[in-house]
């Protein structure tokens, strides 16, 4: 600024002026001292005006020679400039323009301007600079360009200036204001972004369609970074933590929504799934907790997610909200567990009539069911009223089998006496009428329900459950406590049905055995000979059965054979039985008959059928020469080849009969030895001679 001021026509006027003052003051001063002749100064005075105009005019000239060549260097300098700077707007990529500063038309535009526009330049040039946008944005543009003339500099960018076409050209504007020629001008570089903004947008799009059809899903869709952060999450997602989408981007994973008993062992397995250490799984469940503290079950599915060079940087998971489905399950489960339960019950019902057994396992499965500390039973006295012990299970200490209370005194009295459910929240409260708590006082309980057992409409007990700590039961509990004390109580019905008719059954058994004895002991009354024949048959047929093998049961049938071996001499006459003498083929006959006639009395009787054995077949011989049907070997029952050998020693060795008289007991046991395998079995045989008799 300095050089340019020194060269103007100003500095030139004033520098003359300067001068002039100078050579007048100065010139006249310099004469008077210099030359003293008169004469002479009039001489130099008259020409010194000359003087003062050569000198100055030669001044001038130097000065205009100066500014001259000064101002053909600036106007050389201002051109290459202006050049170079044309140049370089019109090889740039960028649309430029030059706005004047004061009115805003367009002074200059570059060859890429005019390619934006889609207008040669003599066209672009004396636009207003409004006249490049659309009307929605030329106040946008006044105010950018008003600060770049405020500031000097400014960027303005997502603006849309009009193509003369009509389409619309998205640029980014970087306005500054500069010197051109000493004047100022603005200049606009606008850099299209139309192909950036539409890609952007697009991008958006498929993000907007993406992010819809995360949201679409019906499942739970995360991505949690290497840092242990989430770094997406669709709607769903959001839904079921109980958080809105932006709240969860950028918090930790496990510390914020995993429950804290699993949260280290879940991040542990993360951290070795980021390092690489461990494939991840295909299929896996765990909670995730909600913003209420609820906690969700999730059916997880992973992969990992890598970068351009392979590196793991990212879990991918999508999971499916199966609470409601775990807690069906569990619904379902706990259902099934209880209907198994009650068929457990209804097994021991019809396998065991031991009621010890039932009760016991009955209450094994109250307290694995109900999840209860403990539990005992109290069957009614019916001759008393008492409810007294019965079983027990989970006690500490054995005071509860003393309980015996009265019906309708302190809870269980009154549970069973108004056949009601009663529960206990706090035994504890000296208000809660249990009148036990001396005797329970080291087991330490809390809760109590009692529930009352009842069949056909008769109390048959109670069951008393006991918890350590507070325990109310739901509605569900209650209902299958319900089942399970209808249940026991079937049980008990059951059971002191079957212990009456088992009772009954022995006294009737008894009375059988009785009647059978006394018939027996009525057939050896007839004869001298064959008292207590019976009673002596009968045991030794017994020791030989259970010496060979026969079971206890079958015993008993051999015992009533035993007893009624010669039921079917009943009906032969005196004559013929007592008779001392050897009989005659007629009575024989008669005497042959008796096992039919025992056959044929006794099997109408169904008690004694099983019995028939001995005596029906006790007279038939192992090689068949018998009777009353000859059969032979095996296909004699076994009962009656047992008895054949203790009825042929009793016959020969332990009583005189009126035809002969006993043997010694060598001579017995030899005869018994001689008539194996023709009238006696040879193996039964073989068992009595081993025996000592």
């Amino acid at each position: 600024m300095k050089k340019q001021w020194l060269q103007s026509s100003s500095f030139i006027v004033l520098l003359y002026v300067l001068f002039g003052v100078l050579w007048i003051a100065a010139s006249v001063k310099f004469i008077e001292a210099v030359i003293k002749d008169p004469h002479v100064q009039s001489i130099l005075q008259t020409y010194r005006g000359w003087g003062f105009i050569i000198a100055s005019a030669f001044a001038l000239y130097v000065l205009i020679q100066r500014q001259i060549k000064a101002r053909g260097r600036t106007a050389a300098e201002l051109e290459a400039s202006e050049e170079k700077y044309r140049t370089l707007i019109e090889s740039a990529n960028d649309a430029i323009f030059l706005f004047d500063a004061e009115t805003r038309l367009i002074l200059e535009a570059n060859r890429r301007a005019e390619e934006l526009l889609g207008l040669p330049a003599d066209r672009i040039i004396g636009m207003h600079q409004r006249e490049l946008h659309p009307p929605e944005e030329r106040e946008q543009c006044r105010q950018a360009f008003q600060e770049a003339l405020e500031q000097e500099r400014s960027i303005v960018g997502g603006l849309c200036i009009s193509h003369s076409d009509g389409r619309p050209i998205w640029v980014e504007i970087s306005i500054s204001v500069i010197d051109l020629a000493g004047k100022r001008v603005i200049q606009g570089i606008f850099r299209d972004i139309t192909a950036r903004k539409r890609a952007a947008e697009e991008l958006e799009k498929e993000r907007n369609r993406a992010q819809l059809y995360l949201d679409m899903a019906g499942v739970i869709i995360v991505v949690i970074g290497a840092d242990q952060r989430v770094t997406l999450i669709n709607r769903k997602g959001a839904e079921i933590l109980g958080f809105g989408e932006d709240e969860i981007i950028g918090t930790n994973w496990f510390d914020t929504y995993i429950p804290v008993p699993i949260r280290e062992s879940v991040k542990s397995v993360f951290q070795k799934l980021i390092r690489g250490e461990v494939e991840p799984v295909e299929y896996f469940e765990n909670p995730v907790l909600s913003r209420a503290g609820e906690e969700r079950m999730i059916a997880w599915h992973n992969t990992i997610l890598r970068d351009e060079d392979g590196r793991i940087t990212a879990t991918l998971s999508s999971g499916e909200d199966i609470t409601a489905r775990k807690q069906a399950e569990g619904q379902a489960q706990f259902r099934l567990q209880r209907l198994a339960g009650l068929h457990a019950i209804d097994m021991i019902i019809t396998s065991s009539l031991d009621l010890r057994v039932t009760l016991t396992e009955f209450l094994d499965l109250v307290i694995a069911q109900l999840h209860v500390d403990a539990a005992d039973v109290l069957l009614l006295n019916s001759y008393t009223e008492i409810l007294e012990h019965a079983a027990d299970h989970g006690f500490r200490t054995t005071a509860i089998r003393k309980s015996r209370i009265p019906m309708g005194q302190g809870i269980a009295g009154l549970a069973a006496l108004e056949q009601k459910n009663i529960s206990t929240p706090d035994l504890r409260d000296p208000k809660s009428g249990f009148g036990r708590a001396s005797l329970l006082k080291d087991e330490g309980f809390v809760a109590h329900h009692v529930i009352p057992l009842v069949a056909k409409g008769q109390v048959k007990g109670i069951l008393e459950a006991f918890h350590r700590s507070p325990l109310s039961l739901d509605r569900e509990q209650q209902e299958f406590l319900d089942a399970l004390a209808a249940q026991a109580a079937i049980a008990i019905d059951n059971a002191t049905l079957f212990n009456e008719l088992q009772r009954s059954n022995i006294e009737l058994a008894l009375a059988y055995d009785a009647t059978l004895e006394g018939w027996a002991r009525a057939l050896d009354l007839r004869s001298k000979a064959t008292e207590r024949h019976t009673e002596r048959v009968t045991d030794m047929t017994l020791s030989l059965a259970r010496e060979i093998g026969m079971s206890e049961k079958e015993l008993v049938h051999v015992r009533r054979g035993s007893l009624l071996h010669d039921i079917g001499k009943i009906g032969i006459p005196d004559s013929i039985l007592l008779k001392p003498d050897s009989l005659t083929e007629k009575e024989w006959e008669i005497m042959r008959r008796h096992p039919v006639d025992a056959f044929e009395m006794l099997l109408p009787i169904a008690f004694l059928r099983p019995a028939l054995d001995i005596p029906y077949c006790h007279h038939e011989w192992w090689d068949g020469s018998g009777y009353p049907r000859g059969l032979k070997g095996d296909q004699i029952p076994l009962a009656a080849r047992i008895f054949a050998v203790a009825d042929v020693w009793d016959a020969v060795y332990a009583e005189d009969r009126p035809y002969r008289q006993a043997m010694a007991k060598a001579d017995a046991l030899d005869h018994i030895r001689s008539l194996a395998g023709t009238q006696l079995d040879p193996k039964v045989v073989e068992v009595f001679l081993k025996r000592e008799w």
